[in-house]
């Protein structure tokens, strides 16, 4: 099996732009792009379960095909996303108009060996992530929803569009693992 650029052996690095699923909704896993962001923070808690069940099954560390990240990985990548979109509303909400720095999930995957991580560790850190965010959306106040922050190529997120988009993120990647 032959490395990629990304050095991850036989997965092609992912360059879409997936914030564009905010505006053209994901016809993979059903994400509209205009679900009601008061039910994210139920929704992201509750991702836990679901999250220990795939973390669950025998073959969790393993991947199904050369070029798809296993279940562990997965489930290390959603644990990032979701601390990254936690990091990202608490900077919107106490800053004003921030720069929210890039995020590269393939690098991150080569740099904190998402294949090689210890599926128990994964599971726990993967839960706090879910039970952090979904605590702190519950306390965002209804005029922050609307408060904003900008990616480094320009791209503004109100904490209203992140929160979808992190919703997004966590519903594809549920559906990746067959949840």
């Amino acid at each position: 099996m032959g490395e990629t650029e990304s050095g991850a052996q036989g997965i092609e690095p992912d360059t879409r732009d997936w914030a564009d699923v905010l505006e053209t909704g994901c016809a993979e896993c059903g994400f509209v792009g205009d679900e009601d962001v008061a039910a994210v923070a139920g929704v992201v808690s509750a991702s836990a379960e679901r999250w220990d069940e795939v973390l669950a099954r025998p073959n969790a560390g393993l991947r199904s095909r050369p070029d798809r990240w296993s279940d562990v990985e997965y489930a290390a990548h959603v644990r990032d996303i979701l601390d990254l979109f936690r990091e990202r509303t608490q900077l919107i909400v106490s800053q004003s108009a921030p720069t929210l720095l890039n995020f590269d999930g393939d690098a991150v995957a080569l740099e904190s060996d998402y294949r090689n991580q210890n599926l128990a560790e994964v599971a726990v850190g993967l839960r706090a992530a879910s039970l952090a965010y979904a605590a702190d959306l519950a306390q965002v106040t209804e005029e922050q929803w609307e408060r904003t922050g900008y990616r480094s190529d320009g791209r503004e997120f109100t904490v209203t569009s992140l929160t979808r988009y992190g919703l997004h993120e966590l519903q594809h990647h549920l559906q990746d693992v067959g949840a």
